[in-house]
C-alpha cells in the first residue's frame, strides 16, 4: 500500500455495499484536497474512493484545488480536506477532516440519507419547524474519531440540513483543525457551534438542538 492510502477491510466493504442497496437516487461526493495545505488529504481521498466504489449510484468528483477555485467557492469550502455529500437534501452537508473511527459511520449514513427518499425519523412537529426556518443557519459539529457520542450529534445536524436549504451542517475533526478548535474553545466533544456564537455541548436530543437554533436566529 502506498503512502497516504488507507485500506478498508473487505468484510466492511461488503457490508457497506449491502447498505447502499437502499439507495434510490444518485449521490455525488465532492472531494476537495490541496497537497500543499492539507494534513490527511491522501488518506481522506483514499477512504472516499473505496466508499464510492461500493455503489454505481455514487459518483466521486475530486478537486485538487485551492480555496479560490470556482468549485470550492460554489460549495463555500474553507479548509482541506473536505467532502460535500450532494443528493436529495435541500441544505449543504460537509465533512471537514477525515471521517475515520466512529465518524466513518456518519459518512455512510449521510450517503444513505442523501440517496433515499425515505422520510426523516425526526418527530413530524420538529420536521415542520425545521422546514419553516427562513434565516441562514450554520451548524459546525466538532468531533474526534474516538468519540462514540459524536456521530449522533453529526447526524442530527445533517438531518436538519437535509430538510432546509437555509441550513449548512459540517462535521469538523477537532484535532485536525486545532486553530478552529481553539477559536471556539473546544474542550470536549461533541460540541455544536451555531452561527459562530451559540453552542451546544453533547449529543443532545433533536428538540434541544432545534431550540438552540431558534434562539440563535431570533
Amino acid at each position: 500500500m502506498s503512502e497516504g492510502q488507507v485500506r478498508i477491510e473487505e468484510k466492511i466493504l461488503n457490508e457497506i455495499k449491502q447498505m447502499f442497496g437502499e439507495l434510490t437516487s444518485n449521490v455525488t461526493l465532492h472531494m476537495f484536497t490541496n497537497k500543499n495545505h492539507c494534513l490527511l488529504c491522501n488518506e481522506t481521498l483514499s477512504l472516499a474512493e473505496q466508499v464510492a466504489n461500493q455503489s454505481d449510484k455514487i459518483n466521486l468528483e475530486h478537486c485538487e484545488c485551492s480555496l479560490d477555485n470556482e468549485k470550492a467557492k460554489k460549495w463555500k469550502i474553507e479548509r482541506h480536506p473536505a467532502i460535500v455529500v450532494e443528493g436529495l437534501g435541500k441544505g449543504v452537508i460537509r465533512f471537514y477532516g477525515i471521517p475515520s473511527g466512529y465518524e466513518f459511520g456518519s459518512l455512510i449514513e449521510s450517503i444513505i440519507m442523501a440517496g433515499t427518499d425515505r422520510p426523516s425519523d425526526l418527530d413530524p412537529e420538529i420536521i415542520a419547524e425545521i422546514q419553516e426556518i427562513e434565516k441562514s443557519v450554520h451548524l459546525q459539529v466538532f468531533v474526534t474519531p474516538t468519540c462514540p457520542y459524536c456521530p449522533r450529534a453529526v447526524l442530527n445536524a445533517f438531518k436538519f440540513a437535509m430538510l432546509n436549504e437555509n441550513i449548512t451542517a459540517d462535521m469538523v475533526e477537532a484535532t485536525e483543525f486545532q486553530e478552529l478548535s481553539m477559536k471556539y474553545q473546544i474542550q470536549g466533544v461533541p460540541k455544536t457551534v451555531i452561527n459562530d456564537k451559540w453552542n451546544v455541548v453533547g449529543a443532545v436530543p433533536e428538540s434541544m438542538l432545534l431550540s438552540k437554533v431558534k434562539e440563535a436566529i431570533t
